[in-house]
């Protein structure tokens, strides 16, 4: 509680201190537009800076031009004032405004020679943690402004938009539903059991997002921990990634896997501008996968009964019989359900924003508001957003500068209740497997339609069990409407900067950030979705758990910038920060609950039985502290070179190694400023030659803040009335950072007046030292697990961006876009304790997942599928050029050797119909001699590519995103082709063996291996290459077109600009991929990665947007 008044006042503060910035922006000005135009060919320059600038050199007003270079500010002017237009390759244009209030600017191409250099203009860009020119940028980093993408946004997080369009940044969703989280890659995997996502930074501040203290890194199916959803789509004005060690060294012990940096948009110097903008989107139900119908799936049960040796009794297996004298079977087993469409729907979206800017010379604001509305395709799914945000920026003097950022965002996410006690499942799994002549609703013993869901406490599928890492059997419909997984979530985050300026070469910054978090989660599963009896404990079972999190950011840095003359240009950079997180979470579980309609789990009543009540309670804090400097130095504008060292300290650490140093250098050699390239000056703006080497650190990614230091328990019975205490661990007080080292090599090109340009990046980075939990040691130790580093691993690749404007007149203007990135992931080592693989192939449906040096992480093994035996002929063993292999017993009679699998131990031994497996050895028995490598998750190439055009007030964008080379393990394709159980299959297995084919030739090229009731009795769907697909895909990720109002259009109007626009996504995908979308994250851990369990895919979509200002 007291934490919580802290947390209120300094909200409280936050607000008063921005209400004198609010109440000062009002002030009488006038309005100065006009248009902004290149000297050379009279075209408009979008994009350019117009700042009014009074007597004293202080910027009172600024505006950006539009596509046509129109330009307004609505300022006070007085006597002395100037405008002044920047654009990149252009001469500052300097304009005195004397009473006038239309100025068209014309701007000249910038020639300045510096001893044979050069040199040409261009605007700042923040590197991390200073502003530095961005032809001076020495580290390989990428941008894309929110402009470029906010028009075909149809999601409510960012990460959707910036798929595919950042070169070596590969993006895949968990599932199709919106709030879903996502796998966001930058230069690939780096660490085998611990989290590969990159640092949040948002506005220069380390964005902190809040994760459960029982998530497992190693095994996570979903990364929802990257939920970006916090920051709303239409407050960012720009995004930067950070991909280098040089970069993203800036950012200390969690900036390894590189940094996102968000900055979100604040005020201008101009009239109040209300602004509001509206997307409505209608999301189709994405196509399932055919199934069987009811009369389909019994003819195929019977005949797996029947080869499995078994034959089909109606009397032991009514649900088949179909028999009408039996009202209470005929009814409840008589249907053709489909079950995915039962639990799938149409869904829409709606996402309204609203927003007020402007200010004056003294201070600017802006303030927005939002609402995010989306359900799901699937039933009793969908997403709930409200955020509000206020950047205010107060300029107390020419020296002292104040600034103040609030952000709260509350988001409720549905799912489904199997999402949240079996990670990777939904309700469609489930659908595609029921029992499609099962009723949705109960009829009872005499026909009647009771309106009560069908829910049997056994079927012939089975029944609920918890105990199963899937649940066991439930209904889905029942499941999707009754049981549900709600997670209610708070942030609110407040930032509060001075900036002062003491000198004119010096700049002082001290920022504080305050992050409280709020998270409860509610799930609930009924009785009617299981059928179980009432008396057993999972029935109407409710979780809650509530969390908190509190993390407080300080940093103090001084910028140093001398005037060193022309030829040498210097900036330097000290800095310290802080950061403190505590969280704390709750959660309490209860079940046998007396009434679906009492979901609380505290209530005490209960129905007589099984009944249960647990709690538990977590308490984690870690502290950290960084130290940096930073150098970036420039000679005759063609030679420059940064240089960074940081050190971290980190609470997780022991004493021993509680302390790391990371340093970082990285250089620029602008060839184009060098007097032999004069002669191609005239089209060639840029050529430069870069290169950096820099060591990052990580820290450990525990639950467990103890693990440096001793603990004990006690025992818990007495000897002799006295109690015993024993070590609980063992201390690890020389765990030590996880240390990763990258060099980079890039190349940036510009030419045709920056219609060209093209950037090259190439990279090698190796981590290790990594960390892995909870590894065996031996018994004589006294322990039986301890957190150890150990292991290394590699990425290597390359990037390449290109973006060109091959046409553009003062009507059109036609650009495009193209990046692809290649990386590499290998092992390089890997504790002796820790499992090497995971899976075995004596079992029917598994494959061999392992850590094998020099192959990369997510690699699949397993057998090679070869089709299906035709007859019993080709069941005989072959050697290696196809002829019998024949066996001799003691009475020397020769007898053929039948295919066998797993001999001596299992010894099945196969049959015309059975599926074949390739002889490796062409010993005639399958086992792991036989085992291959089948690929990996990682895909060789990912990228995209686009255009844009516009037409005078049209404009027409298209995206297309790709993967190429990855391998997906179609699980779900698997259980739908299996036909070893009662469970429903795909429409595909209307292909199966069904008798021998002595004539081979007749035989369907596509034939499926035959029905057999029982894992055991057949091997048909060992883990082979028969599911292991080509997960290469193209997609056509966006089309939008829009139509932008002209001023004349509006001129009659209250409205200073309005836009529609259309946008469809998701409109096509190009795959060779069989299951329903080959978009797989990257997730669930070095065992799990690349697998299909049949989530929701992505769906096409169509929406309707408009965006006015007032």
């Amino acid at each position: 509680m007291i934490m919580r008044r802290y947390v209120y006042q300094f909200i409280l503060l936050t607000v008063l201190c921005c209400m004198p910035a609010l109440s000062s922006a009002q002030q009488t000005k006038v309005v100065i537009r006009g248009v902004v135009t290149a000297a050379i060919d009279k075209l408009p320059l979008p994009g350019a800076n117009v700042l009014l600038v009074n007597k004293d050199g202080r910027v009172v007003g600024n505006a950006v031009t539009d596509m046509d270079g129109n330009y307004s500010m609505r300022v006070e002017t007085r006597a002395g004032d100037n405008l002044v237009a920047t654009y990149i390759g252009m001469k500052k244009a300097t304009i005195p405004v004397k009473g006038k209030m239309t100025i068209n600017i014309v701007m000249q191409d910038e020639t300045v020679m510096l001893e044979g250099a050069t040199i040409v203009g261009n605007k700042r860009v923040n590197n991390g943690m200073m502003d530095v020119s961005e032809r001076d940028l020495t580290t390989a980093m990428s941008r894309i402004s929110m402009s470029d993408l906010e028009d075909g946004m149809t999601a409510p997080s960012v990460e959707d938009a910036l798929q595919g369009r950042i070169a070596g940044m590969d993006i895949a969703a968990s599932s199709g539903d919106p709030g879903a989280g996502m796998s966001i890659r930058i230069r690939g995997t780096t660490s085998m059991t611990g989290s590969s996502q990159p640092l949040i930074v948002v506005d220069g501040f380390p964005y902190d997002v809040s994760v459960d203290d029982d998530f497992d890194f190693a095994t996570a199916d979903e990364e929802e921990y990257s939920q970006l959803l916090n920051v709303a789509p239409d407050d960012i004005k720009e995004i930067t990634v950070l991909k280098d060690a040089a970069a993203t060294a800036l950012y200390g012990a969690k900036a390894a896997n590189g940094v996102l940096m968000i900055t979100t948009k604040r005020g201008t110097v101009s009239k109040p501008r209300i602004s509001y903008t509206f997307k409505g989107t209608v999301i189709s139900r994405p196509h399932g996968i055919e199934t069987l119908s009811g009369d389909e799936y019994t003819t195929l049960i019977q005949e797996a009964l029947m080869n499995s040796g078994k034959i089909y009794d109606p009397t032991a297996d009514p649900e088949f019989a179909y028999d009408v004298n039996q009202p209470y079977y005929f009814y409840n087993y008589g249907a053709n359900t489909n079950w995915y469409d039962e639990v799938t729907r149409t869904g829409f979206s709606q996402d309204h924003t609203a927003s007020i800017s402007g200010g004056g010379d003294k201070a600017q604001y802006r303030a927005s508001i939002g609402y995010y509305n989306a359900n799901s395709v699937v039933i009793g799914t969908g997403l709930d957003r409200i955020n509000a945000r206020l950047n205010v920026d107060y300029n107390i003097s020419k020296q002292l500068k104040f600034s103040a950022s609030m952000a709260y965002t509350r988001t409720d996410d549905r799912k489904n209740y199997i999402s949240y006690f079996s990670t990777g499942q939904n309700a469609t799994s489930m659908a595609f497997t029921r029992m499609p002549n099962m009723s949705v609703y109960e009829y009872n013993e005499i026909g009647l339609w009771t309106g009560n869901f069908f829910t049997p406490e056994e079927s012939p599928q089975g029944k609920w069990n918890p105990s199963s890492s899937s649940g066991g059997v439930y209904n889905p419909v029942a499941m999707a409407k009754d049981g549900y997984f709600q997670t209610l979530s708070n942030n609110v985050v407040s930032n509060l900067s001075l900036i002062w300026r003491p000198l004119a070469w010096m700049r002082y910054q001290s920022d504080f950030s305050l992050n409280v978090s709020n998270n409860k989660k509610n799930a609930f599963l009924p009785q009617t979705a299981t059928g179980r009896p009432w008396n057993e404990a999972t029935v109407n079972r409710a979780d809650d758990r509530d969390g908190e999190a509190f993390t407080i950011y300080t940093m103090n840095k001084v910028i140093f910038t001398p005037d060193l003359g022309k030829k040498h240009s210097f900036q330097g950079l000290l800095a310290l920060t802080t950061s403190d997180k505590r969280s704390t979470n709750f959660r309490l579980t209860g079940g046998n609950l007396a009434s679906p309609y009492l979901k609380d789990p505290s209530i005490p009543s209960r129905v007589t039985g099984a009944s249960y009540l647990t709690s538990s309670t977590t308490l984690q804090q870690e502290r950290s502290v960084g130290m940096m400097g930073s150098i970036q130095y420039s000679l005759l504008d063609r030679y420059i070179v940064n240089t960074t060292v940081r050190y971290d300290g980190n609470s997780r650490f022991g004493k021993e190694n509680r302390w790391g140093l990371f340093p970082s250098v990285s250089l620029r050699w602008r060839l184009s400023g060098e007097p032999f390239m004069k002669p191609w000056k005239k089209w060639l703006n840029e050529l430069s030659l870069r290169a950096s080497y820099g060591l990052n650190g990580s820290s450990p990614k525990t639950n467990n803040n103890y693990t440096h230091i001793s603990l004990y328990d006690s025992y818990e019975y007495s000897y002799l009335g006295e109690t015993g205490v024993y070590p609980a661990n063992l201390e690890l007080s020389n765990l030590k950072w996880q240390t990763t080292t990258q060099v980079n090599f890039g190349m940036n090109f510009a030419a045709f007046k920056n219609r060209l340009n093209i950037d090259v990046e190439v990279y090698q980075k190796r981590s290790k030292d990594q960390y892995f939990q909870n590894l065996s040691l031996p018994s004589t130790t006294g322990f039986t697990k301890a957190d150890v580093n150990s292991g290394s691993m590699e990425n290597k690749g390359f990037e390449l961006s290109v973006n060109t404007v091959p046409y553009r007149s003062k009507a059109w203007n036609i650009s495009f876009n193209i990046n692809l990135a290649r990386n590499i992931n290998s092992i390089l080592d890997v504790p002796d304790q820790y499992p090497m693989q995971k899976g075995v192939l004596t079992t029917n449906g598994q494959y061999v997942r392992r850590f094998e040096l020099g192959q990369p992480i997510g690699a699949i093994y397993g057998f090679r599928y070869k089709g299906v035996y035709l007859n019993d002929d080709q069941t005989i063993a072959r050697d290696a050029n196809g002829n019998k292999i024949y066996s001799y017993d003691a009475s020397g009679k020769r007898t053929p050797v039948q295919m066998r699998f797993a001999y001596p131990t299992i010894d099945y031994q196969f049959k015309a119909g059975d599926a074949i497996y390739e002889d490796i050895n062409h010993d005639g028995n399958i086992d792991y001699q036989d085992v291959v490598y089948l690929g990996n998750a990682n895909p060789i190439l990912t990228g995209g590519f686009g255009p844009n055009i516009r037409y005078k007030s049209v404009s027409v964008s298209a995206f297309f995103n790709f993967r190429y080379g990855n391998k997906v393990i179609n699980k779900m394709g698997m259980s739908l082709q299996n036909m070893a159980s009662y469970n429903n299959q795909s429409k595909a297995v209307l292909r199966r063996w069904r008798h021998p084919y002595e004539d081979e030739a007749t035989a369907p090229t596509d034939l499926l291996p035959r029905a057999v009731y029982g894992s055991k009795n057949a091997y048909n769907y060992l883990g082979s290459d028969r599911f292991v697909e080509d997960g290469s895909f193209l997609r056509f990720k966006t089309l939008t077109v829009k139509y932008t109002f002209d001023k004349k259009q509006l001129k009659n109007t209250f409205l200073q600009s309005c836009q529609i626009w259309t946008t469809l996504s998701n409109l096509y995908v190009w795959t060779n991929y069989s299951g329903m979308d080959p978009e797989i994250a990257l997730t669930g851990g070095a065992f799990k990665m690349g697998e299909d369990n049949s989530r929701i895919p992505r769906s096409f979509t169509a929406t309707l947007g408009m965006s006015v200002t007032f």
